[in-house]
This record gives C-alpha cells, structure tokens and sequence, in this order.
C-alpha cells in the first residue's frame, strides 16, 4: 500500500528538503487484532492491541478518504489503541492503515477496510427537541404548521480547498516544476480551481507570485485534482507558502466515461508514458474527453502530473478511445491514477 503526505487546508510554508525513506532497521511489530465497527452512516470506531515488542508505542493513523484509490493520506497519530472518525459518508467503504512508531522507526501497516451504513444516527436530543420546546403563545386556538427556515446555500466565493503532498524538481533549462494535489473538502461541488505560490529567499524576501489552475475543472465532496506550477529561470529560492481556493457551484460532473484500461511503458527515448482506453457508458457522445495522469512514488507522494485528449475526439456510447500521456520526469515503481473530464 501506498501513503501519501499529510494534507493542509490552511496556507503553509513547505521547504524543498527531500524525505528519506523510511529505514528498514529494528522497525517496530505493527499493531494487532485490528478491529473496526461502523456507527450508523458517519462514524466508523477502530481498536487494535499493542504490539508485545513495543510498550509504550504511539500509532499513525492513514486513510483512503473514502474514495477506493489505493492511496492514502495521514491522518493523526494517538497514543490510545482505538480511534473515533466521524463526519463520515453513508454507504461508503473506508479504509485505514495504522502503524506502530517507536520514535525513531515506523512498522508497516495494519490494513481494515468498513463500510458506513446507509442511515445517520442522531442524537436523542435532536429527535425530540421539537417536541419538548415551548409552543409560542397565540390568540388563536387553531393550529398553524411552523414555518423553518432552511440552511442558507453557500454562495459563489472563493473559499479554501485542502492541499495534500507536492513535489518540486528542475528540468533541463533551469525551470522548476512544482508538482501537487488539492482535495475538495468541502460538502460541496467546487469549480474555479486556483492555486496561488509564493517563492521567497533565505531572508523572507518574495522572488515570484505566481497563480495557476488545477488540472481537473471540477471536483465533488472528497475527489482531488493534480496540479503542476512552472517557474521558468527559477531563482535561488528557500521555501514558499501555497494557497488553494475553489467557487462552490451546483453544476454536477458529466457521467457516463470510464477508464476501460491504463498501463505505463517507456519509448526508446526514455520517456514514461502512461497509455489506455476511454469507453463511452453514456448515452450521448462525448468531445474532447481530457485524460489527467497523476504519477506517485512507491510512498504515495504525488511525483508529477499531466493530462492529455482522447483520440479520436469524439466518443459515440458504447465505443471507445486511446489516450497518451507522457513523462520525462517520473519515479522509478511509479504509480498511477487517471481521471476524465469533458
């Protein structure tokens, strides 16, 4: 399994150190007799015992987000045996990957997938507050329904996405590619995907503003979108803040493609490309169908990131198209995820 980095949903300020593997010595027993219980629709409780080789032991804890990629995020790291996440989705699978920490070296994981149920538990209070509170009094002895007023709809602003891992690197010509992923963790649909970077020196003096959009036009509740930032000549820059914003709308992603079948190759030149078929599952034909490619290393950590068109350009239902998607910065045991958008 791979894991990825923590995510951010606040402006942060990364530095361009490189992470080390994790070591491979005196590395800790993972957890044992995971356990995992759904609570209705939007809580799933987790319990493991402490693994005999290491008392004492804290744990991080990783997730899937729900979303059935293979790839997970961090999530927190306790010292306790068990684990409460709520706020969660009806009817979806979640999984986790938990690990022992000894202070120095990380096990490898315990894996538990659990699925919420279709229905939300709710406090008792919440069910019979409305029988409980006091009755306004009226001249009238006729009943009349109570008018609620409902939750006001979020507005069309720009607000915060959630960033998850980057990765930067200089090509052949001295530009640096910053490559990342941002993670709509809102309850609602975002378009408008911007991204807003800011280089500064070793003093804390600004080198580059820059702004730039993410690869996907549209995200739901829980999907993420790569993004690549191009800083042509870069300057001898020492860390930099990155801020991601999105404009909640109603509009609702077009239905009906799917990834038939991916697979990576290199070419005689060196390049990575990752290749595969879009089949057409709906009933009106599809145009221009973009294919984004997001590249991960063997840890999980997003490495690079491009999109490409289907070709041909038009896709009847029930047939399909090729795509191509090349690399000339990749990692080795490289994975991939492809997304449609059209």
């Amino acid at each position: 399994m791979a894991i990825s980095l923590p995510s951010a949903s606040v402006t942060v300020l990364l530095t361009a150190q490189p992470t080390a593997p994790p070591s491979q010595v005196a590395v800790p027993s993972p957890p044992q007799d995971v356990v995992g219980v759904a609570v209705g629709g939007d809580q799933i409780d987790l319990e493991w015992e402490e693994p005999p080789d290491t008392p004492g032991a804290i744990y991080r804890i990783y997730w899937d987000m729900g979303l059935g990629y293979n790839l997970y995020r961090y999530k927190t790291t306790i010292r306790e045996t068990r684990y409460s996440e709520r706020g969660l989705r009806p009817s979806t699978t979640y999984r986790y990957l938990i690990t022992t920490f000894n202070g120095q070296h990380e096990s490898s994981p315990k894996e538990i997938a659990v699925a919420t149920d279709s229905w939300v538990l709710f406090p008792l209070r919440q069910i019979i507050a409305p029988i409980v509170a006091p009755l306004p009094v009226r001249e009238s002895a006729t009943a009349r329904p109570v008018s609620i007023t409902p939750p006001a709809s979020p507005q069309p602003s720009a607000m915060m996405l959630g960033l998850m891992g980057t990765n930067d690197y200089l090509d052949d010509l001295g530009n640096l590619h910053l490559v990342g992923e941002v993670h709509n963790d809102l309850p609602y649909n975002v378009d408008q995907i911007r991204l807003r970077i800011t280089f500064y020196d070793e003093d804390g003096n600004v080198l580059e503003d820059i702004t730039s959009s993410a690869l996907l036009n549209l995200l739901i509740p829980g999907q993420r979108t790569p993004f690549v930032i191009l800083w042509e000549e870069a300057g001898d820059w020492k860390r930099y803040s990155l801020r991601a914003t999105g404009r909640v709308t109603t509009d609702q992603p077009e239905g009906g493609l799917t990834v038939a079948y991916s697979y990576a190759r290199l070419d005689e030149a060196g390049l990575y490309h990752v290749v595969g078929t879009v089949r057409n599952d709906g009933t009106a034909s599809a145009y221009y169908v973009k294919v984004v490619v997001s590249l991960y290393d063997q840890y999980g950590r997003i490495s690079n990131a491009n999109f490409t068109y289907t070709e041909p350009s038009r896709i009847a239902p029930g047939m399909t198209s090729s795509f191509d998607c090349p690399f000339d910065y990749y990692p080795y045991q490289a994975e991939h995820q492809v997304q449609t958008s059209h």
